[in-house]
């Protein structure tokens, strides 16, 4: 009932979804968390910090509106790039539930944020698809890496996904090389000139190397709800993968490339956790788009779901119950 029912998209899906996210959201309201201190160089971040680090409930509504947004735009991406079925919002429910699937994540934090930046460089990565003289979407996705990066430093290693989507799309003409290049280094020039005004340069370029020591290093140890909900979460993802690449291709080569991309999130989401430090109960939401088009690509090829949508209840149950009640008894031992 419930694959059946998202398996259309109109007003009262997105509705429906839109309240599940809300009942998962609101229950922070009433004690919202902290919103995370920055990590490592993060100048934009650094500044959001500052103006709202003293109203969590505020930030939790942003966090809330962001993600529906990102909800949104992620199920166009997929549907109008073919990717899922163009009448289909599950996609975007099973974005709502990983984007929601441990407490402390029900917030504005620097990698929902990076998520939302994710999705504008894939969108104008797949747009550049086929149109080589799109210089300036080519040029708009390194941009938005960088600026990524200042809100989440790990991020500035995702600039090997641009490059990657030449080999994808066969597109790498030097032109498009140098347009990434200089994107990326467009915001941190800006930002150098800033430290050099200043007189920080040196500072911030020694802050910028001593990050890259910071490997394996977590600070904060995961509770046993986070391990969990989040190895349910990767054995969701694991199991759309397997399903993925045992079935019959019957894709186009333009909407393989494009899918291929969306999965290459993956292992760029596995490298950076490395770098992520007390931002590891954050970061596994970076792949939450991918693993949402894997897990969604698993369940259209279903004939007969009621153990999946079991696995869905449950999977929402003991969000909802985690929210509601134990991770503070887990949190507080």
């Amino acid at each position: 009932m419930v694959i059946k029912f998202f398996r259309s998209s109109f007003i009262t899906q997105y509705a429906v979804i839109s309240m599940t996210a809300l009942v998962l959201w609101v229950i922070p309201c009433f004690n919202p968390p902290s919103i995370p201190p920055p990590y490592g160089p993060v100048p934009l971040y650094d500044l959001l910090y500052s103006l709202i680090h003293n109203l969590p409930l505020l930030s939790v509504i942003l966090g809330f509106i962001l993600v529906v947004v990102e909800m949104y735009w992620l199920n166009q991406i997929l549907s109008g790039h073919e990717l899922v079925q163009k009448n289909s919002s599950l996609a975007a429910l099973i974005f709502i539930l990983v984007m929601s699937f441990y407490p402390e994540a029900l917030i504005l934090n620097p990698v929902n944020i990076n998520v939302l930046l994710l999705l504008v460089i894939i969108y104008n990565l797949m747009i550049s698809y086929k149109k080589p003289e799109h210089l300036d979407r080519i040029f708009a996705a390194g941009f938005f890496t960088s600026v990524a990066s200042m809100f989440y430093f790990p991020f500035i290693i995702w600039c090997g996904l641009i490059f990657i989507s030449f080999v994808l799309f066969r597109s790498g003409k030097w032109r498009q090389w140098i347009s990434a290049l200089l994107g990326l280094l467009t915001p941190y020039l800006y930002l150098a000139v800033t430290y050099f005004w200043y007189d920080q340069l040196t500072e911030k370029i020694n802050a910028y190397v001593e990050f890259f020591h910071k490997i394996f290093v977590f600070p904060n140890p995961f509770q046993i709800d986070f391990l969990i909900l989040g190895g349910m979460t990767l054995l969701s993802g694991l199991y759309g993968l397997s399903v993925l690449f045992s079935g019959p291709v019957e894709k186009t080569v333009e909407i393989r490339a494009k899918m291929n991309l969306f999965l290459w999130t993956i292992p760029f989401s596995i490298l950076t956790f490395f770098l992520s430090g007390p931002m590891a109960i954050f970061h596994p939401l970076t792949a939450a788009p991918a693993f949402s088009l894997v897990i969604v690509s698993a369940l259209q090829g279903i004939r007969k779901p009621a153990r999946v949508e079991w696995f869905l209840w449950l999977y929402f149950f003991m969000i909802l119950a985690n929210t509601l009640y134990f991770h503070r008894i887990f949190y507080h031992q």
